[in-house]
């Protein structure tokens, strides 16, 4: 089954235009709260640099004064910087929430955006997992790893519509709901090169984050096929391929 490029498109679009509340803004704000975090997450980092550096020129002058409040001090920048970028990528996951729900019909809200906290463990365990698969396919050659990154584009998706999955399920069941679909959606990704482009310009990117956003989330709807219990439709999925145990088909 090939999927109408331009049919996703349209329906993004459309779907800019009567999201309430609008999801321009949602994005807006969305951004600030990235930036914000971001910009933290670099401050810290900077701290951390400082401390070092008088550590190391500590160190240098034969360590004249104990070091050890020191190595105490610049432990947690590395620790507060990550748990900050973790903050952003989260809250990334819930702009992903407030798009299902808009393109779903159903009830949004600014709190969209903090909705993803509640999958935490399970959300970032999942984008632990997808990293190091996509580096081990990468240790082959670069194409491999690109590939693999295609592959597992529908983990996150199926997540957050099936939160008593594991994340290796996630990742099994992207892997084959993409499959003979990975090409497609690389061109689907060419298409926004333009888009991408312009985005530079502050105005511009607060417009397209939701135009992309929800032309990959009509991909996955697309991909998902019709379904009323708003479960992931795998290809296969209706059969009776699973083993005596239960064990669902991806898992094979």
């Amino acid at each position: 089954m090939d999927i109408n490029r331009f049919a996703i498109k349209s329906n993004a679009k459309f779907s800019i235009g009567r999201s309430k509340p609008n999801a321009v803004l949602v994005a807006l704000v969305y951004m600030i709260i990235a930036v914000v975090l971001r910009l933290l997450a670099n401050a810290v980092s900077n701290w951390q640099g400082y401390l070092d550096f008088i550590y190391d020129g500590i160190s240098e002058f034969g360590r004249m004064y104990p070091v050890g409040p020191f190595e105490i001090m610049s432990a947690p920048g590395t620790v507060i910087a990550l748990a900050l970028l973790i903050m952003e990528y989260m809250v990334s996951v819930g702009f992903i929430i407030y798009m299902l729900n808009i393109v779903r019909m159903r009830k949004a809200s600014f709190g969209n955006l903090f909705d993803g906290f509640g999958l935490f463990f399970k959300v970032i365990w999942l984008a632990v997992l997808t990293e190091i698969f996509v580096f081990l396919w990468s240790l082959l050659f670069i194409i491999p790893g690109i590939i693999a990154a295609y592959r597992y584009r529908q983990a996150i998706y199926i997540l957050l519509d099936n939160p008593g999955m594991s994340a290796l399920e996630c990742i099994r069941a992207s892997k084959k709901m993409m499959r003979r679909h990975k090409g497609e959606l690389f061109v689907l990704d060419l298409s926004f090169i333009g888009w991408y482009i312009f985005s530079i310009i502050p105005f511009v990117a607060v417009w397209v984050m939701p135009y992309t956003g929800f032309t990959f989330v009509y991909y996955y709807e697309a991909l998902r096929g019709p379904d009323p219990d708003d479960a992931v439709a795998l290809p296969g999925a209706d059969s009776d391929d699973g083993d005596s145990r239960g064990r669902p088909p991806w898992e094979y």
